[in-house]
């Protein structure tokens, strides 16, 4: 018998999902009343100032990632702006940074949407309310959900693109063709990332024309016309994005700081080539590959290097980068949830499951995580991918679905899951950036295996004075060893590589004995300790892969 949903179903299931939506936006906007500016956000949102004054154009180091979408956080700005036209700040723009953080929730919000109506299409009308709630509380999602970057905005596009061609190809539904093509435009000009979605979707073309037995239409005059008019949509984005800034240029005009690049510009035929992009946009790939080459520790470097288990890396990556920093940050609960997909996918696995439906998870999944861990110098934090977490809980509603009809014990034993995983993530709001979950038995001494913008991005710089000022029995970092108690920010301490900042490693041959905030170590120093502590085995490995 069929079941009729009624009107009032549908009413009550949207009233969750809004339900969800406002605990996720109050949660975020609590959270950023409690957080310093992090380390990049000026950078991302000076550049999308003068963006917004029509130069688009890279004129720093540091300007290689940013993207003209984060203007969207000067709306507030500009809405004061129109009301009060004499309106001044002499902030240095910190105003402007902390409120333009309300607006970055929109790419959350985003993406919930997204997750919601793709859960719903493979698991049902309710299949989606366990992955939601567990993806808009996830301390990783939750921490950058405000913030001035393009890391979860990534994640809103890449899901929304993957899914619109996904719609297309399984329902031939022309519409989500042109919505795809215009959503991975903007994706690639949130972040050059997304670029490979270029390679991705031909790749999931080819599987699912392949499977269906449909591979020679993939050869037809309408295929390829439809494939030229998807890159030109491409390029329309790219190009409007940039204002048209010097599109057309002559390859053999421009300046180019990498040398890959600069190689190119010798054969003839490519000189006199004019490039269909702007040129801010071709600068932004130099600029990366050339400060993906120059390493770290050099004046011209826009990374500290990448950092791993007591081992920095100035001129490379390593490839479990990214597997271990999940191992230590995703909530127990939900590693464990994730983790308990696999066998239960390879048990039921079918092949035509697997390419209309499941594909367009996995092979995403995988190909990003290779990209980023095999291919990627810029190994800086856990933020870059971020934007594989949206697909990665829409999979884990395929555990949800299967439990439905388990045993009552398993069904229990995830429930019990979800609901330590939300107790953990309590006990850290609202300093969740530098979140681990329980594999890292002492928070202290984190940074013996993770650290950068993973543990500290600048989000409680400025709570040191203030814990300073409320315990006045601590003082500050102190350049030689000294008895007593010390508030030490854990970046003082670390970050030993960097030019005049290694005054304070000392410390690094003590053990803290608790911290503030995740990110200010405290210290009760001896007598005896100073005697006991080797102070010569204090400095960072460090290494060259090139």
């Amino acid at each position: 018998m069929i079941k009729i949903k009624t009107k009032s179903y549908w009413t009550r299931q949207r009233l969750i999902l809004l339900a969800f939506l406002l605990l996720h936006t109050i949660a975020s906007f609590y959270y950023i009343s409690h957080q310093n500016i992090t380390f990049d956000e000026p950078d991302y949102i000076e550049y999308a100032k003068r963006w917004l004054h029509g130069h688009p154009e890279r004129i720093k180091p540091i300007d290689d990632s940013k993207s003209p979408l984060i203007a969207v956080c000067w709306l507030p700005r500009a809405v004061r702006q129109i009301i009060n036209p004499n309106y001044q700040l002499n902030d240095y723009g910190r105003k402007d940074q902390a409120e333009g953080r309300y607006i970055m929730i929109l790419f959350s919000l985003i993406t919930a949407l997204y997750v919601y109506k793709w859960c719903r299409q493979l698991y049902g009308e309710k299949g989606w309310l366990l992955p939601l709630l567990l993806l808009l509380f996830d301390p990783l999602y939750l921490s950058y959900s405000t913030l001035i970057s393009t890391d979860l905005a990534c994640g809103a596009f890449l899901v929304a693109s993957l899914y619109h061609f996904n719609k297309y190809l399984v329902h031939q539904s022309q519409k989500d063709f042109w919505l795809c093509a215009v959503v991975t435009g903007i994706g690639i000009v949130t972040k050059a990332t997304l670029l490979f979605l270029l390679l991705l979707l031909p790749l999931l073309s080819i599987c699912f024309h392949a499977y269906t037995h449909r591979f020679k239409q993939l050869r037809s005059l309408k295929a390829i016309s439809k494939t030229l008019a998807f890159c030109c949509i491409i390029l329309l984005v790219i190009n409007c994005a940039y204002y048209f800034r010097n599109t057309f240029m002559l390859f053999g005009n421009y300046h180019f700081e990498s040398a890959f690049l600069n190689d190119l510009k010798h054969h003839n035929w490519l000189r006199r080539l004019a490039i269909p992009l702007p040129q801010a946009w071709v600068q932004q790939l130099d600029m990366l590959k050339a400060h993906a080459d120059i390493g770290a520790t050099t004046p011209a470097k826009t990374y500290n290097g990448v950092y791993l288990f007591g081992t920095l890396n100035l001129t490379g990556g390593f490839w479990y980068y990214y597997l271990v920093l999940l191992f230590y940050k995703l909530p127990l609960g939900t590693l464990v949830l994730l983790l308990s997909c696999v066998p239960l996918f390879i048990q039921n696995f079918t092949k035509e499951g697997f390419v209309k439906r499941y594909m367009f998870l996995v092979i995403p999944i995988l190909f990003f995580w290779i990209i980023l861990s095999f291919f990627n110098n810029f190994q800086t934090g856990i933020r870059h991918i971020l934007l594989i977490f949206p697909l990665l809980f829409i999979g884990l509603g395929f555990l949800f679905k299967k439990l439905t009809t388990a045993a009552r014990v398993w069904q229990l034993a995830a429930a019990g899951l979800v609901a330590y995983t939300f107790i953990t993530v309590a006990l850290y709001y609202p300093f969740i950036i530098p979140y681990t979950n329980e594999f890292v038995t002492n928070k202290q001494t984190v940074y013996r295996k993770i650290y950068d913008s993973s543990i500290d991005y600048g989000q409680s710089d400025s709570s040191l004075s203030q814990f300073l000022q409320e315990h006045l029995e601590y003082q500050p970092a102190t350049v030689n060893p000294s008895t007593g108690k010390h508030a030490v920010l854990m970046k003082q301490m670390f970050n030993t590589y960097l030019p005049g900042s290694g005054n304070y490693k000392w410390y690094r041959a003590l053990e803290p004995v608790g911290n503030y905030r995740y990110t200010i170590l405290l210290f009760d120093i001896t007598k005896q300790d100073l005697e006991q502590a080797d102070f010569t085995n204090t400095d960072i490995k460090i290494v060259r892969t090139k």
